[in-house]
């Protein structure tokens, strides 16, 4: 699926805010990352929809959609994956080393740590 983004900067941080989910935003220090950053939320957050809103045109977000006279708009092209429920048995210190990490990297979600974790094994 695919979005736009509106990009722009305060004080020394990019801003990126798609209006078509429900104005979804991530900040960066760079540009770059402010995109990227964005972009991942953004496949997070259409993953939990059971419908992914339509995408709006591009001139119609500039009349309806919040965005500042100097935005930058950038194309998301979003990888949604629906997600699968599994059951695992795992001993209970390492889950606690796994709920560790995932709350270090990955805002306490469990699940997108072992899902990296099986990409980064797999080179997926």
């Amino acid at each position: 699926m695919t979005y736009i983004a509106f990009v722009h900067k305060e004080d020394d941080i990019y801003i990126a805010t798609v209006p078509d989910l429900d104005y979804l935003s991530a900040k960066g220090y760079r540009f770059e990352d402010a995109v990227a950053h964005v972009k991942e939320k953004a496949e997070l957050h259409c993953e939990a929809l059971d419908k992914l809103p339509l995408a709006t045109e591009y001139e119609e977000l500039l009349k309806t959609a919040k965005v500042h006279k100097d935005d930058i708009p950038q194309i998301l092209g979003l990888k949604v994956e629906k997600n699968v429920r599994i059951n695992m048995m795992l001993p209970k210190e390492v889950l606690e080393l796994a709920d560790a990490r995932a709350k270090e990297d990955f805002s306490g979600n469990r699940s997108a740590y072992i899902q990296a974790l099986i990409r980064e094994d797999t080179n997926g």
